[in-house]
Protein backbone atom coordinates (compact mmCIF):
# COMPACT_ATOMS: atom_id res chain seq x y z
CA UNK A 1 0.00 0.00 0.00
CA UNK A 2 1.05 3.56 -0.66
CA UNK A 3 1.60 6.01 2.17
CA UNK A 4 -1.34 8.10 0.86
CA UNK A 5 -3.58 5.05 1.36
CA UNK A 6 -2.76 5.12 5.06
CA UNK A 7 -2.66 8.91 5.42
CA UNK A 8 -6.16 9.46 4.05
CA UNK A 9 -7.75 7.23 6.70
CA UNK A 10 -9.01 9.06 9.79
CA UNK A 11 -7.49 6.20 11.83
CA UNK A 12 -4.13 6.87 10.19
CA UNK A 13 -3.78 3.43 8.61
CA UNK A 14 -5.49 0.95 6.34
CA UNK A 15 -7.40 -1.81 8.09
CA UNK A 16 -6.02 -5.29 8.50
CA UNK A 17 -7.73 -8.68 8.90
CA UNK A 18 -6.89 -8.55 12.62
CA UNK A 19 -9.15 -5.50 12.96
CA UNK A 20 -12.13 -7.60 11.84
CA UNK A 21 -11.00 -10.56 13.95
CA UNK A 22 -10.88 -8.42 17.12
CA UNK A 23 -14.43 -7.22 16.50
CA UNK A 24 -15.58 -10.83 16.05
CA UNK A 25 -13.87 -11.87 19.26
CA UNK A 26 -15.49 -8.95 21.08
CA UNK A 27 -18.95 -9.99 19.91
CA UNK A 28 -18.32 -13.65 20.80
CA UNK A 29 -17.03 -12.93 24.30
CA UNK A 30 -19.41 -14.27 26.96
CA UNK A 31 -19.10 -11.01 28.91
CA UNK A 32 -20.79 -9.23 26.00
CA UNK A 33 -23.80 -11.56 25.93
CA UNK A 34 -26.32 -8.73 26.35
CA UNK A 35 -25.48 -7.38 22.89
CA UNK A 36 -28.15 -8.90 20.68
CA UNK A 37 -27.79 -6.84 17.55
CA UNK A 38 -25.96 -3.86 16.15
CA UNK A 39 -24.37 -2.47 13.02
CA UNK A 40 -20.69 -2.56 13.77
CA UNK A 41 -18.80 -0.50 11.21
CA UNK A 42 -15.13 -1.40 11.09
CA UNK A 43 -13.59 0.93 8.55
CA UNK A 44 -11.21 3.26 10.36
CA UNK A 45 -13.65 6.15 9.91
CA UNK A 46 -13.73 6.08 6.10
CA UNK A 47 -17.54 6.03 5.81
CA UNK A 48 -17.54 9.38 7.57
CA UNK A 49 -14.97 10.77 5.17
CA UNK A 50 -16.24 9.14 1.93
CA UNK A 51 -13.48 10.66 -0.23
CA UNK A 52 -10.71 8.50 -1.61
CA UNK A 53 -7.59 9.88 -3.26
CA UNK A 54 -6.52 7.85 -6.28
Amino acid sequence: MRSIDHEQHPAGRVGQPDDIARACLYLCDEENDFITGTNLIIDGGMTRKMVYIE
